[in-house]
């Protein structure tokens, strides 16, 4: 949502001011607009996983056969396995080893993608 454009105060030129050039007033709305693209941006929820190379290339490669985003893909896959993880159809004890983090008292070792 733009806002409307900003009034000049007209005490700011009776006390011998000019009134801001063609430039200023650019320059203005180019850094509004720069501020609303930042602020859509922000609002937007993203995440970042670290993940091996041959998955996000199996993602991508899911991605565009179908021509959907990538960004779809994951979002079905994370789906369906919190729909299994709730069910109680995924046990991750098996892949549990202590992690040396601080943050969280477990790392999933997961066997190598063939």
């Amino acid at each position: 949502m733009s806002k409307p454009p900003v009034k000049e105060r007209q005490e700011d030129f009776a006390a011998g001011t000019s009134a801001p050039t063609a430039e200023e007033i650019q320059a203005q709305t180019e850094a509004r607009k720069k501020r609303e693209a930042e602020e859509r941006k922000r609002q937007r929820p993203k995440a970042t996983y670290d993940l091996p190379l041959k998955m996000i290339a199996a993602v991508e490669a899911i991605a565009n056969t179908e021509s959907v985003a990538r960004s779809d893909i994951v979002e079905l896959a994370l789906r369906e396995f919190i729909q299994r993880y709730r069910a109680g159809a995924v046990d991750l004890r098996p892949y549990k080893t202590r992690a040396k983090s601080l943050r969280v008292l477990w790392k999933l070792e997961l066997p190598e993608e063939p």
